[in-house]
């Protein structure tokens, strides 16, 4: 049985999100974050640490870091998602677009604005845990290069978000030119 570390309620309350959006619709949404998202950026050791005792309660740094961080990351992802494939329903009778009587669908371009949004604000969290993570790696046992299988997810301090911004410090090598360090190396630049 999955474990989520966010409820329904917790993602209506701290996204614009309608109080009457079936619950379940969210589930899926929820475990996928925290697997494809949340699990990458703290390495499995320390992803089963927080599964395993989020509930009993957590304390000092784990604490912190599933308040302030983890929670807000998965509510505005998941709202990012459920903003993709909100509409769009499966049932015994086929695939449909669903539309209430007194509303439009909006169009894709403020579909495509919402989610950047709100997967922007998540991306805001994931630096901001990393730079946690950073700071206090030396007190969190569980997050380490090293893990208890080779299959196991190692945690990645660059991790390239769902919205496609990337902001890591990596550096081209080209010793033929004089690049921002003036030691032959190029800083990459955004454009």
């Amino acid at each position: 049985m999955a474990t989520y570390l966010i409820t329904t309620q917790e993602i209506k309350t701290n996204t614009p999100m309608g109080g009457n959006v079936d619950s379940d619709r969210l589930m899926s949404l929820i475990y996928d974050a925290q697997v494809l998202l949340l699990e990458p950026i703290l390495g499995t050791k320390l992803y089963d640490y927080i599964i395993a005792n989020y509930n009993t309660p957590l304390t000092g740094l784990y604490l912190q870091m599933y308040t302030d961080y983890i929670k807000p990351i998965l509510w505005h992802s998941v709202y990012a998602d459920y903003l993709r494939t909100g509409n769009v329903l499966a049932s015994n009778g086929g695939i449909y677009t669903n539309q209430p009587e007194n509303a439009n669908i909006s169009d894709v371009e403020s579909i495509k604005y919402s989610v950047k949004h709100y997967q922007s604000k998540a991306d805001s969290y994931i630096d901001r845990l990393d730079r946690f993570l950073c700071d206090k790696e030396d007190e969190i046992a569980e997050y380490t290069p090293t893990q208890d299988n080779d299959y196991d997810i190692k945690p990645d301090s660059n991790i390239n978000t769902i919205s496609g911004w990337f902001f890591g410090n990596e550096r081209i090598d080209n010793s033929n030119t004089t690049g921002a360090g003036g030691n032959g190396e190029e800083y990459l630049e955004l454009e």
